[in-house]
């Protein structure tokens, strides 16, 4: 098997895992090659960034809103 073939499975799981930890320089390439060709895996890697600057919104949210004394 190629070293830079990934599945979809496969590459659904690295993206997941890039949020915890820095790929290799292999993943990452085998990543970026597979998102070039998946439109699947683009849209769900797509979804991932969507839902990390929503997450990281409603901390901000959270945050301020706790600092206001929870007056909202």
């Amino acid at each position: 098997m190629n070293r830079f073939y990934r599945n979809c499975r496969e590459v659904t799981r690295l993206v997941l895992e890039r949020e915890n930890r820095t790929l290799t320089l292999v993943e990452r390439f085998a990543v970026r090659f597979h998102l070039g060709i998946c439109l699947m895996c683009t849209r769900f890697t797509g979804q991932v960034k969507l839902m990390n600057r929503a997450m990281a919104q409603w901390k901000q949210y959270a945050e301020h809103d706790e600092q206001d004394g929870g007056a909202g």
